[in-house]
């Protein structure tokens, strides 16, 4: 049986989680768009029987994260928050860290996790940290459009499924993990990847199976991107190799 993917999104939200159900299916992948309550969000064991099913987890993009959950006031670009959406993500993401299910989260999937181990997010990229790199390239004919160049870590996990360490992605974000320091780590996820201005574009979990969350769209280029076909690749076989129940 080919691995069961869970897409932790509104199944209500299918038509734009499309691209992400092409993607995982490409790769060797079975997907359910799902959320769990509120109820089952705030109990370990009700969640735990949640995730059950899954081989692996996807964090999809998405709106703009509750700036309370990190402890900030909305900058007047933040788009409202959709709080149950926050509590069921943001449990699942504290969950997979936990257990150590193979995940791969995509720009607001990155942003949950980062939220989840205590860092926030710059809520407005061109006010808070302005540059000359377009990261929100809108509508929908951009979608699959080279916006800027990513640079990796030669040495991580993403820069082997991507068979290169430099190559151009998409964008459309105007959020982004707000870093303390200049270590390169987010609590215990290393910083593998930035753009050309050095906003975080990638980070990964090195003492995971498979944790890489990626802040451009690679379920939009699947089809014709070869390091976005990797990333699926990779995340498909490790689900592939995780236990069938937990």
């Amino acid at each position: 049986m080919n691995p069961k993917i869970l897409i932790a999104d509104r199944a209500t939200n299918g038509a734009k989680g499309q691209p992400y159900t092409n993607a995982v299916r490409g790769a060797g992948g079975e997907v359910e768009m799902a959320l769990p309550s509120a109820e089952k969000a705030q109990d370990e064991n009700a969640l735990r029987e949640f995730l059950r099913p899954f081989q692996g987890v996807l964090l999809p993009g998405g709106t703009d994260i509750d700036p309370a959950r990190y402890g900030e006031i909305p900058h007047e670009k933040t788009k409202p928050p959709d709080r149950g959406l926050d509590e069921s993500q943001l449990a699942i993401a504290r969950f997979v860290l936990q257990q150590e299910i193979p995940t791969l989260a995509i720009c607001r999937g990155l942003q949950i996790l980062a939220v989840a181990v205590g860092f926030g997010l710059y809520q407005d990229l061109p006010s808070q940290r302005p540059s000359n790199v377009n990261h929100l390239m809108g509508g929908a004919e951009n979608k699959n459009k080279m916006a800027h160049e990513v640079v990796l870590d030669e040495n991580s996990r993403l820069a082997r499924l991507s068979g290169k360490a430099r190559f151009q992605v998409n964008s459309r974000h105007h959020q982004a993990v707000r870093e303390r320091d200049a270590a390169g780590w987010a609590g215990p996820f290393k910083i593998i990847a930035r753009a050309p201005d050095g906003v975080v574009e990638g980070m990964e979990h090195p003492a995971q199976p498979f944790l890489v969350a990626v802040q451009w769209h690679p379920e939009n280029l699947a089809a014709d991107h070869e390091p976005s076909q990797g990333l699926f690749r990779g995340f498909i076989e490790a689900a592939d190799r995780a236990p069938g129940s937990r």
